[in-house]
C-alpha cells in the first residue's frame, strides 16, 4: 500500500465514523467498525460490553517485555444541536477546503482515528515494540466515562505507565489573540504574539499535562410537611438546607486557597435548588446540587469525607440530610519531565511547525478513571481538532489529522523503543 492509498484509507475511515451517529449512546457500531477494520490489519481486539448498545474496544500491540502505553478514545459523542444551523449534515463528513465536517470530527472521532492507524502503521512497518500498545475505545466519556471507568476496574489501568489521551489540543492560530482563550490557555499577549509568529501552521497545539477532577453531588434534607398557616407542627426542609448551605460555604472557604501551580485553585459551584411544593405549604423536601473541579492538592476523597462529615454533624443536631455522590473524576498532573510529555513536546514541535506549551485545563478526560485506579500514571492530553468544540459546523484540519498519526507513531516508538 502506497503513501495515497494509505491516506485515502484514513480519510475514508474517519468519514465512516463520523456517519454511524453515537448520541444516543449505541456506540457498539464503532466498536464493530474499529474490530474489523484492525482485524483487516492482522491485529486482535477485545469488545467490552458495558450494555448490549454501549460496547468499549481494547487492542494490543508489542512484544510484552517492557511498560504499557496506552492510548485512549472515545467513541460517543454530544447532541448534534439545532440541526437546521449546520451548513451540511451534521454526519454528512462533507469535506471542504481541507477540512471534514461533522458532529465528533473533533470531539473525539479524529483523535481516536489517529490513535487506530498510528497503531496499523506500526504493526505493518513490523516497527519494534519492547512492550505493549494498548488501544482503548471507550464508551460515554461525555456523560460520566462509564467505559473509562469500567475498563479501569477490569484491570487494563493497572499496568499503564503511560496514557496518551487522544483529546483536541488545539486552537485556530488566530484564536490566540483572543483574550478569552489566552485566559483559558493561561498565556499573557505577549506569549500569544510570538506563538503565532512561530506557527507555520493554520492551528495552535499545546500540550496539556494536567486537568481538573470533579466531584458532583446533590445534599438533599428532609422535613415534615403542614399547612403555612401551622408551621410549628411541621419542619421545613428549606430551612434544614440553608444550614447546611451556609456550613457547606463556610468550608469551601477553608479550601480555595490552596492551588496547584498549573491547574489553580479548587473551584466550587452550586449549580441546582430545588425546595418546596407550593407557596401555601411547610416544604417535607429539598435539595441542592454542587459540581467542584477538583486539584490534587485537595483530593476528592478528602472532599467526599469533609461534606459528609458536615452533614453528619448537622444531623447530630436534629436534621435530616443526606449526600448523593453523583460523578467523582479525579484531578490529573503529570510532571513536566516525563518522557511521554518530552516526548510529545520534542516530536510534536518538530512536526507541527509551532511551539507547543503545557498547560493545564478545567475540563476533564477518560485518564481521570485511569488515575482513580493507578496514580502513577504519566498522562498527555494531545491530539487533532479544536478544544472549543460541541458548536455548529465542528470540523477537523485534515492535514492536522493526518500529521497526529505520524506523531503518535513517534511517540510510541519512542516510549516503547
Amino acid at each position: 500500500m502506497n503513501e495515497v492509498e494509505k491516506m485515502d484509507e484514513v480519510v475514508q475511515a474517519l468519514s465512516d465514523v463520523i456517519k454511524l451517529n453515537t448520541v444516543n449512546g449505541n456506540e457498539k457500531i464503532v466498536a464493530d467498525y474499529l474490530a474489523d477494520l484492525l482485524a483487516k490489519h492482522g491485529i486482535d481486539s477485545k469488545a467490552v460490553a458495558y450494555e448490549p448498545d454501549r460496547v468499549s474496544l481494547v487492542a494490543e500491540i508489542g512484544d510484552g517485555n517492557g511498560p504499557v502505553v496506552g492510548f485512549d478514545g472515545h467513541e460517543d459523542i454530544v447532541a448534534l444541536g439545532d440541526a437546521a444551523k449546520w451548513d451540511a449534515d451534521a454526519l454528512s463528513a462533507k469535506i471542504a477546503d481541507g477540512k471534514m465536517f461533522g458532529r465528533g470530527t473533533t470531539d473525539m472521532k479524529s483523535g481516536l482515528m489517529a490513535g487506530v492507524f498510528a497503531m496499523i502503521h506500526l504493526k505493518e512497518n513490523n516497527v519494534p515494540l519492547h512492550g505493549t500498545l494498548r488501544l482503548m475505545a471507550t464508551v460515554g466519556e461525555e456523560y460520566g466515562q462509564f467505559g473509562a471507568r469500567q475498563l479501569a476496574e477490569a484491570g487494563y489501568a493497572k499496568e499503564l505507565d503511560t496514557l496518551i489521551v487522544g483529546e483536541p489540543s488545539g486552537v485556530v492560530k488566530q484564536a490566540v489573540a483572543i483574550p478569552q482563550i489566552q485566559q483559558m490557555l493561561q498565556i499573557n499577549q505577549d506569549s500569544a504574539n510570538k506563538l503565532m509568529a512561530a506557527n507555520q501552521t493554520t492551528e495552535q497545539h499545546f500540550i496539556e499535562l494536567a486537568h481538573k477532577g470533579s466531584l458532583t453531588y446533590t445534599v438533599s434534607a428532609q422535613g415534615v410537611a403542614a399547612h403555612s398557616s401551622m408551621p410549628e407542627i411541621g419542619k421545613n426542609a428549606i430551612d434544614s438546607l440553608l444550614t447546611f448551605y451556609q456550613k457547606q460555604q463556610a468550608y469551601f472557604a477553608t479550601i480555595t486557597d490552596k492551588k496547584n501551580p498549573v491547574l489553580g485553585a479548587t473551584v466550587p459551584v452550586v449549580t441546582l435548588i430545588q425546595g418546596g411544593e407550593q407557596i401555601n405549604t411547610v416544604p417535607a423536601s429539598a435539595s441542592i446540587s454542587v459540581k467542584i473541579r477538583t486539584i490534587p492538592e485537595v483530593p476528592n476523597t478528602k472532599l467526599a469525607a469533609d461534606i459528609q462529615q458536615l452533614i453528619d454533624e448537622l444531623n447530630a443536631n436534629g436534621e435530616q440530610l443526606s449526600l448523593d455522590i453523583h460523578s467523582n473524576l479525579y484531578p490529573v498532573h503529570t510532571a513536566d519531565d516525563a518522557p511521554v510529555v518530552k516526548a510529545a513536546k520534542e516530536i510534536g514541535e518538530t512536526d507541527l511547525q509551532q511551539v507547543l506549551p503545557l498547560i493545564g485545563v478545567p475540563g476533564g478526560t477518560d485518564a481521570s478513571s485511569f488515575v482513580a485506579v493507578n496514580p502513577d500514571i504519566d498522562v498527555v492530553v494531545f491530539g487533532p481538532g479544536n478544544i472549543t468544540a460541541h458548536q455548529v459546523n465542528e470540523y477537523v484540519d485534515l492535514d492536522m489529522y493526518h500529521r497526529f498519526i505520524t506523531i503518535y507513531e513517534k511517540m510510541i516508538t519512542r516510549l516503547l523503543a
